[in-house]
């Protein structure tokens, strides 16, 4: 029997224990709620959105795992065909067809009718075509058409088939591929484009009759359509059945009036007829009420070689809108046909004087004056154009076209002091155009690889107060300071677009590598680098911040950090992979851990699509794998000295490569420390030290002579002492004769034979 009291006196507690439990059910009900059908599918929309933007973007490798994981989901019929196919087109922007073509036939197998499965067709044909493999593309469309005869997706191979057959220069094939499928598949919307196709290829086979039976059965079907009209003008034509031809040009002229090609086809019939005034009426009728109907007429004449009507086309177009430069350009070309040269350059001229200080008119003026004369006659209408300009600038030196011609006169003669000391006399009253012309001026000195750039760009700076002139300029000073290595000029141009707060991401990038690469200060390039990761920044832009960050934290010997920043690049990124994987096996090579270093740059190699960083990673292995020797004591020393110079520890990386060289003497790897020696040297313009170091590694008869040897030749052309350069590169050749160096020693002495004839010899 169960005492009453306990069990009263318990039930105060039992209760209460059935609340809580009653309690905690009921929240975790609610928890495990599940959503409603709307918020599923907010949230997959919201899913495929992303995986879109991934595809969008062009983050194909996070892209596929998106549309892995939505394809597994709840979605229609019509969103996985679209997935699909975008999932395809990501396999093959990657490099990956087969995986490509397994979706494609996956998307055409399940509804070979459907309009995605039509879509899956082309990109499978695409993924052969775009590698010329057009006998491939022709065999799986045959393969298609064979698994699904009747369908849409058979009648796009069957017309792709033919297409592929002409690309291959099969004709007749082609024909008949156009010919079946014409036949086969009449309702198809490739239809019009395959008749276009067949009668093109019947005419140019001379079939005529094959080709005209074709378009006459296309009018039947389409009676008002005047480009079929047109089409059998053109095919009457061609066939010298000229009077077929116009006949047939006014009937489709009369239903389609406002046709230009028509009446310029019509126009030029008749003038290949001989009917001159006839094509002049036609033409005319062609460009009547336009305002620039002078200039078309003009165009239209100088094609037919109908060259005075052109002229006085052009003058009247001039008349009526003398601002417009390239007027002045046609109508000097026509003079210069004629051969009437001095009109053709007073012409351009006058249209310098006319059209203003507009840039890109006044630049193609130029390039067609700079055209009529070569060489001397070229520098003899220079010269003459020159003191007649001095003259009228000295008479009103405020005259902005007179002082931009003598300044564009000056400039295309390479005086470009005078040029420059012009337009900075004119910057005060003309501010905007002369900020345009010096741009315009750097710009094609740097195209053309000039030193002179950077006087036009820092007289730019000087002067401007348009900041985006201003930022422009400074980041094109930049990079021609890197070009020349000139690294503390480029850093402080940077820092001045810095400073202004007009610093870009690439020309903070820019900063970063100058840093890091020139100056050898790691640290400041990461200092540059950081505030870069507070901004948004797309996916590949933050890769490549975190890549140079990753090296400059191996060089300031955080490895263990270096990889973590590292890893996720080289996992994910394919544009960046490898040269992510590099700095990893850079990690455990100046860590001293060889044995994680090989396996890292064996890795670069796998992934690599660059000969560079291949090579590179090639030369460590054979580095580490060729200097095992004195307990790889020598090679840790090498890494130890290699890392210090690279963080910018100049001295401490010159003493290291002395102190190994001293106490092991006898080691393998000597020549790569005095070759690394040399390098050091070299970026601290110590040329006298780095020949020395060269020198003696080819003195010793070493493996690496002819390296050291291409080194020594290099440093006499930078100096500018070319006969030592000529003797180097000459002894290089006649003693290594089967060095891969080869290629670059005779484009060095090809280019030192014409600066020696061009009398720019100098032995210092």
């Amino acid at each position: 029997m169960i005492n009453s009291n306990v069990t009263w006196t318990r039930f105060p507690v039992l209760l209460g224990i059935f609340t809580i439990m009653l309690f905690i059910c009921t929240y975790v009900q609610a928890q495990v709620q599940p959503k409603s059908d709307a918020e599923v599918r907010i949230q997959t929309l919201n899913a495929i959105q992303d995986a879109n933007d991934h595809y969008y973007q062009k983050r194909y490798t996070e892209a596929i795992r998106s549309f892995e994981i939505l394809l597994k989901s709840e979605l229609s019929q019509s969103q996985k065909d679209s997935m699909r196919l975008m999932l395809g087109q990501s396999h093959a922007k990657l490099g990956q067809d087969a995986e490509a073509r397994n979706i494609y036939k996956e998307v055409i197998d399940e509804n070979p009718d459907g309009s995605y499965a039509s879509q899956a067709v082309h990109q499978l044909s695409y993924l052969y075509s775009r590698r010329y493999q057009y006998r491939e593309a022709i065999i799986m469309c045959d393969q298609i058409l064979k698994q699904h005869p009747d369908t849409a997706s058979a009648a796009i191979a069957a017309y792709l088939t033919a297409y592929y057959q002409y690309v291959e220069g099969d004709i007749d094939k082609a024909m008949k591929g156009y010919e079946h499928f014409l036949e086969k598949y009449p309702d198809s919307i490739y239809r019009t484009t395959a008749v276009s196709s067949l009668v093109r290829l019947y005419t140019e086979n001379k079939r005529y009759a094959d080709a005209e039976k074709l378009i006459k059965g296309r009018m039947k079907l389409n009676p008002t359509d005047t480009s079929i009209l047109e089409e059998l003008a053109n095919l009457y034509q061609q066939q010298g059945k000229s009077q077929k031809a116009i006949e047939l040009f006014r009937n489709a002229l009369e239903k389609n009036p406002a046709n230009s090609s028509l009446r310029r086809k019509l126009g030029s019939l008749y003038a290949e007829l001989g009917n001159k005034e006839q094509a002049i009426a036609e033409w005319k009728k062609l460009v009547a009420g336009e305002y620039d109907e002078h200039q078309q007429l003009g165009t239209i004449y100088l094609s037919h070689k109908m060259y005075t009507e052109a002229i006085n086309s052009f003058q009247l177009a001039i008349q009526k809108n003398s601002r417009y430069g390239y007027l002045y350009v046609q109508l000097g070309a026509a003079y210069k046909i004629q051969g009437d040269i001095d009109k053709a350059a007073s012409t351009y001229l006058d249209g310098l004087q006319s059209v203003g200080p507009s840039g890109s008119q006044r630049e193609s003026i130029w390039n067609a004056m700079l055209e009529i004369y070569q060489g001397e006659r070229q520098k003899h209408l220079r010269d003459k154009l020159i003191m007649q300009y001095e003259r009228v600038y000295q008479a009103a030196p405020q005259n902005l076209n007179n002082a931009l011609t003598l300044g564009e006169l000056y400039f295309y003669d390479e005086q470009h002091e005078k040029t420059l000391n012009i337009y900075t006399k004119l910057h005060k009253l003309y501010f905007s155009s002369i900020d345009a012309a010096l741009e315009r001026f750097a710009n094609d000195l740097i195209r053309n690889q000039s030193p002179f750039a950077i006087e036009y760009l820092k007289t730019l700076i000087q002067h401007s107060r348009d900041s985006r002139h201003l930022t422009n300029a400074r980041h094109k000073l930049a990079k021609l300071y890197t070009d020349t290595e000139r690294w503390d000029e480029a850093a402080k141009t940077l820092n001045e677009l810095k400073n202004n707060n007009s610093g870009t991401f690439d020309s903070q990038m820019l900063l970063a590598r100058i840093q890091l690469y020139g100056q050898h200060n790691p640290k400041a390039a990461q200092i540059t680098l950081q505030p870069l990761l507070r901004q948004r920044l797309v996916y590949s832009q933050l890769s490549e911040v975190n890549l140079l960050l990753g090296e400059c934290h191996l060089l300031l010997k955080r490895y263990t950090l270096a990889r973590q920043v590292l890893e996720p690049i080289a996992s994910n990124e394919v544009k960046l992979s490898a040269s992510a994987q590099k700095l990893i096996g850079d990690s455990y090579f100046f860590a001293a851990e060889f044995d994680s270093a090989l396996t890292e740059y064996k890795n670069v190699i796998r992934v690599s699509k660059s000969d560079d960083l291949t090579n590179d990673a090639l030369e460590r292995i054979v580095l580490i794998q060729d200097n095992n020797d004195y307990l790889t004591i020598p090679l840790t020393d090498y890494a130890n000295a290699l890392q210090l110079f690279l963080s910018g520890e100049i001295d401490a990386a010159i003493t290291q490569c002395e102190d190994t060289i001293t106490v092991h003497p006898k080691a393998m790897i000597v020549d790569d420390i005095g070759m690394l020696l040399g390098s050091i040297y070299r970026s601290q313009n110590a040329v006298g030290d780095a020949l020395h170091s060269y020198k003696q590694i080819v003195s010793q008869e070493s493996p690496l002579a002819a390296d050291a040897l291409t080194q020594i030749a290099d440093i006499y052309r930078i100096k500018k002492d070319y006969t030592n350069a000529h003797d180097t590169y000459t002894k290089l050749l006649t003693s290594y004769p089967d060095n891969s160096i080869v290629p670059h020693v005779r484009q060095q002495l090809d280019e030192l034979t014409k600066l020696m004839k061009n009398g720019q010899h100098n032995t210092p």
